[in-house]
């Protein structure tokens, strides 16, 4: 059974903290709530516990933005959610083309990724990791005779650029087996 946040906070700190901080917040107005710092109330174990109850969704926005630009372009015959190796964002299986899309931030965009200041021993680590699970999931793909297209989610502003790109891909002919 997963919990939500709010389940979560109510069994620790109990119902009147809930509604009490609930009418708070709605009294506060939110610039002055997030200038002031607050001790967390958790100890670092149960906030582990709590962040971990939030189960991640996909990068909706960028994944959106791009069935739009495809929808729009006249682009057909992609999927969404297939369970290929490394779990692309968009797939076209006849032509065995992988599409990801990958956040400026979460994948190290050169141009646009700013690290954090705070927790850099934390966030440099990360950033790598993804960019090296990125190239591995890649050469995989390519090894199982997959073609792979990654975009930057700032190219995103550009629909017609991406949709040439993904034609010329899509119309280039797959290796043979």
């Amino acid at each position: 059974m997963v919990l939500s946040v709010a389940d979560i906070l109510a069994q620790e700190l109990g119902k009147t903290f809930m509604l009490n901080y609930r009418t708070f917040k709605k009294q506060t107005p939110s610039v002055a709530f997030a200038q002031e710092s607050m001790a967390d109330v958790f100890s670092k174990k149960k906030r582990s516990q709590v962040m971990a109850a939030i189960r991640s969704k996909g990068n909706k926005d960028t994944e959106l933005k791009l069935a739009a630009i495809l929808r729009t372009q006249g682009v057909k015959c992609w999927r969404r959610n297939h369970p290929a190796l490394g779990k692309p964002d968009f797939v076209f299986l006849k032509q065995r083309l992988a599409v990801f899309v990958d956040g400026c931030f979460w994948h190290g965009c050169r141009w646009h990724c700013r690290m954090p200041k705070s927790r850099k021993d934390f966030w440099t680590p990360k950033i790598a990791r993804n960019k090296a699970r990125d190239r591995k999931v890649g050469r995989l793909l390519r090894k199982r005779r997959w073609r792979v297209v990654r975009f930057w989610e700032h190219s995103l502003s550009q629909p017609i650029e991406v949709a040439a790109k993904l034609r010329a891909m899509l119309a280039a002919r797959p290796k043979a087996r």
